[in-house]
């Protein structure tokens, strides 16, 4: 994929009117991506949905993974906007684990992005690694990110004892999805007072291990 074809149509130095277009056409990837999946997604389809010309998708984002890309992007800027508020972060661990995990579950458990999660495990094609590195970096690597920059802000001030931040934050995430998370991926009904309950124990069985 050609990363020079996808910044001719990058967000910077369009106009209103060609953002819309963009979005328009990103928002209908989404939809047949998630409908057929990446394999038997017709780029035809996407733009008799989103309007345009097969010519302006093509320079824009390259190919049907460059598609896919953009629209992993997007879709992950869009469900990580309440992790940029400064609002969610304090000096106080708990709550802020807490209200993190909050905006974290809330984020994972919704109907599209479970889809998406679906749409990267079945992926069977020869891009399949790529898709896969791309929904990586996009959504778990960041949110991982997220957090290590966080725990190590408590490290440093001497909050938490923590030996490795990025390790920490990984286990964190991990320990607040289960079981309910693979029962949602898998179609398997739940408890809905179960992602409650997983935050609330994983808050304080992490506390009582990093607390200083």
């Amino acid at each position: 994929m050609s990363h020079s074809l996808l910044s001719e149509c990058s967000d910077k130095g369009l106009t209103a009117k060609g953002l819309e277009r963009r979005r328009r056409i990103l928002d209908a990837a989404k939809e047949v991506f998630l409908e057929q999946g990446f394999e038997n997604a017709s780029i035809s389809d996407i733009m008799k949905r989103a309007g345009g010309s097969m010519t302006t998708l093509y320079r824009c984002f390259g190919n049907k993974l460059g598609l896919l890309e953009a629209m992993m992007q997007q879709s992950c800027d869009d469900l990580f906007a309440s992790f940029d508020q400064d609002r969610i972060w304090s000096e106080d661990p708990a709550s802020t684990l807490y209200r993190f995990g909050q905006r974290f579950i809330d984020m994972i458990s919704r109907p599209q992005a479970i889809a998406m999660y679906r749409l990267v495990l079945s992926a069977n094609s020869a891009e399949r690694e790529q898709i896969q590195a791309v929904f990586y970096t996009s959504g778990p690597d960041r949110i991982r990110k997220l957090l290590t920059v966080y725990l190590e802000k408590q490290k440093t001030e001497g909050r938490l004892n923590i030996d490795c931040c990025t390790v920490a934050a990984a286990q964190f995430v991990e320990m607040i999805k289960q079981p309910w998370h693979l029962q949602a991926l898998l179609g398997i009904p739940y408890d809905p007072a179960l992602p409650e309950r997983s935050l609330r124990q994983g808050v304080e069985i992490f506390l009582n291990g990093t607390t200083a």
